[in-house]
């Protein structure tokens, strides 16, 4: 023995995990290009693809990112006077690109809190800012998808088998259930204070979470802030009532998307109410899987809900064509504010060290 610490083997989990994510986005991709009935086989079928409708779309993908903006805004807007649109831009671009990589969206609002407290916004307003645009964003989207199966639930009857029925169920339980645990978390302190409190003091037990008393102390306090930021904001009825008009817009814009891809094949015969009903259930579903993405589950759903409108020589084509405007897109355009947004707080916390040496001496 020369006293040396054996090094235990670790399975990187999290690289695996991340090839994972890659080789299927890869796969899917190269699917939907070369396989049969795929994106080449449209090209040579010599059908005629209407640019401007695309072009459309994308105006549309565009304008629900400046819909998100603004909406972030507004709720950060009323707590911190010197928040910025051009803050607003930057905070919005980083959920966007950390709700597109990370597994069910996770670290969107988080990152998202960490770029807002670098902006001199305190970490409950931004957190309540937050929490309170996902339950706008929870509520429409439940509410749209109760819409459109009220409307067309004989569309839905028709076209959708057995599996399909089952997520639809367990994906609008889901949203339902996550409006839920998000209320009581927003505006009964006591009941968060306890169920999170048992959880550090459980964590404490099993010796994976040190100092739990302090930390107890120091969340009873946050939460205290946290619902008197909610309170505040509740207050504001004008605000409320224009975000949840602002978030419908910015659902239904997303939501046309795949009837302008539909118009630009020449799809002449497609309803537009109906296409957005069935967007509405793709979004609500593949929300629930556990992937960047909702990668596989996107496009199973889109396959599902718009099979009537597509043919098997289109389908595949569009949701290539619907995943590269409103997913690799995002990533595309979000990544250079991510990757500026990280390197700014590494510099900031480098110059914050040197400053703190600088005083030890």
């Amino acid at each position: 023995m020369n006293g040396t610490k054996r090094r235990r083997s670790s399975i990187p989990w999290g690289l695996i995990f991340n090839m994972f994510i890659i080789g299927l986005t890869i796969g899917l991709i190269v699917f939907f290009i070369f396989s049969k009935d795929g994106f080449i086989d449209l090209l040579n079928s010599g059908l005629k693809i209407n640019v401007l409708w695309l072009i459309i779309g994308l105006c549309l993908y565009f304008l629900n990112i400046v819909l998100d903006t603004y909406i972030i805004y507004l709720f950060v807007r009323r707590s911190t006077l010197s928040f910025t649109l051009w803050q607003a831009v930057i905070v919005s671009m980083v959920g966007q690109f950390y709700c597109a990589v990370t597994p069910g969206a996770s670290g969107g609002q988080p990152m998202q809190v960490l770029t807002m407290t670098r902006m001199n916004v305190k970490a409950s307003n931004a957190t309540a800012a937050l929490i309170q645009k996902f339950l706008v964003w929870q509520f429409t989207l439940t509410g749209y998808s109760i819409l459109a199966m009220a409307l067309r639930f004989g569309m839905f009857v028709e076209n959708l088998d057995f599996a399909m029925w089952v997520l639809t169920v367990i994906g609008f339980l889901g949203q339902v259930g996550t409006i839920v645990v998000l209320l009581l978390a927003s505006f009964n302190k006591n009941v968060t204070t306890k169920v999170i409190g048992g959880i550090f003091k459980l964590l404490g037990r099993i010796h994976i979470l040190k100092n739990v008393d302090q930390k107890i102390k120091k969340l009873d306090e946050s939460l205290t802030n946290f619902h008197n930021c909610n309170k505040d904001l509740n207050k504001d009825k004008t605000l409320v009532i224009k975000v949840y008009v602002i978030t419908f817009v910015q659902l239904t814009v997303l939501f046309l998307v795949p009837y302008c891809i539909a118009k630009s094949f020449g799809k002449e015969g497609v309803q537009m109410f109906d296409m957005l009903c069935a967007q509405s259930f793709v979004s609500m579903v593949s929300g629930l899987v556990p992937l960047p993405g909702g990668s596989g589950a996107a496009e199973y759903c889109f396959s599902a809900f718009f099979g009537t409108t597509f043919d098997e020589a289109t389908i595949k084509s569009a949701i290539l064509i619907w995943r590269c405007i409103t997913y690799y897109l995002t990533i595309i355009i979000s990544l250079p504010f991510a990757a500026v947004r990280k390197k700014k707080v590494a510099a900031e916390d480098a110059a914050a060290a040197g400053a703190e040496g600088s005083l030890s001496k």
